[in-house]
């Protein structure tokens, strides 16, 4: 049966690459993925893949293209033990996975996080029941450098907390919030004529976005809050880190951040965030690209399509979605379905 083309779109990854979704509304029975950043380099970065649906491909299956010097393709396939690697092709809202239950996290910077677990480079992990750490208890968080018993919190310093959590609970959850674009949550934010915002999440946003912050009295630095914000204009984003946004707000007067004691929690518990601000005011359906904003309405916010592709990652650049600052060119196939008629006996 022919494949028939329906969509298609490029994706820019962010300075420290992410694992990316891609809504596809009308479904999919074929997906093309070609690195357009990587196709002109040497190296063993991943330069495209193919997934196929109706059962030829497993989840997180697929095949891929990876380089082998300057100019030689490699094609291998993704396989299972590398899950993150390839592509998942999701046809309902994924639900939150089974708790696992952690011994320690770490009073450190970046917090570390000992628990048995199967979990991924890049995996989106929701932390509760923190014993000890009751600030970030309901908090989500990107996590790194993943061994079986083990994981790292690359947005958590938590060298300020009075001790380690002495047990937690854990559960993987989807990678891409039910609503986009989606809040994160802070937890740091440093007094300087330019004021970087550390995330407990790697982000998505890019330089000249505008967000809006929101603070509890319990955290300080309230003056972040559009109420102190002269003619409520929100902060641009003027540089972009994994986890942090760099904004054009000098909070070298500000009151302090820092979130509350574990003690004081949850009676204190409101926890800091920072989220899109204006409404979407131009938009190219081909390139994907949105520029403006309109300050005087409500924030833009649309729901997650579902089915949509789960483009993976790995640390080493060898899963399909590639490197840092990769242009990924992205293709949806529908196949063609009809009816064979026989010939009416005469």
């Amino acid at each position: 049966m022919p494949f028939t083309l329906l969509t298609q779109g490029t994706v820019t990854q962010p300075a420290t690459a992410v694992i990316q979704t891609i809504p596809l509304p009308s479904g999919c029975d074929y997906f093309k993925l070609t690195n357009l950043t990587q196709m002109a380099l040497s190296g063993t970065v991943c330069v495209g893949g193919e997934w196929a649906g109706g059962g030829l491909f497993a989840d997180n299956n697929g095949i891929r293209w990876r380089k082998a010097g300057t100019h030689a393709i490699l094609i291998d396939n993704f396989t299972t033990s590398t899950a993150t690697n390839g592509f998942t092709y999701v046809t309902k809202y994924p639900d939150p996975e089974a708790a696992v239950t952690g011994t320690t996290i770490t009073n450190a910077s970046p917090a570390v996080c000992s628990a048995t677990n199967t979990y991924s480079e890049g995996d989106t992990v929701v932390i509760y029941n923190a014993v000890g750490m009751q600030q970030i208890s309901g908090m989500y968080f990107t996590i790194s450098t993943v061994t079986g018993s083990a994981f790292t919190l690359l947005g958590l310093d938590a060298s300020g907390f009075s001790a380690s959590a002495t047990a937690f609970t854990v559960r993987r959850v989807a990678s891409a919030a039910r609503v986009q674009p989606q809040s994160y949550y802070i937890t740091k934010i440093s007094q300087a004529a330019s004021a970087v915002v550390t995330l407990s999440q790697a982000h998505t946003y890019v330089v000249g976005q505008a967000v809006e912050l929101t603070i509890p009295g319990s955290c300080g630095m309230v003056q972040f809050n559009n109420y102190y914000q002269p003619q409520s204009k929100p902060p641009v984003i003027t540089a972009v880190g994994t986890y942090t946004i760099t904004l054009n707000v000098n909070s070298t007067g500000y009151t302090a951040f820092a979130l509350p004691a574990s003690s004081a929690s949850p009676t204190a518990q409101l926890f800091p965030t920072v989220a899109s601000a204006g409404q979407q005011a131009t938009y190219n359906t081909i390139s994907g690209v949105q520029t403006g904003y309109n300050f005087l309405g409500v924030p833009f916010h649309s729901g997650l399509f579902v089915p949509y592709m789960k483009i993976g990652l790995s640390a080493s650049g060898t899963g399909a979605a590639g490197a840092a600052n990769d242009v990924l060119l992205w293709q949806a196939y529908k196949m063609e379905t009809g009816t064979i008629n026989s010939p009416v006996p005469s």
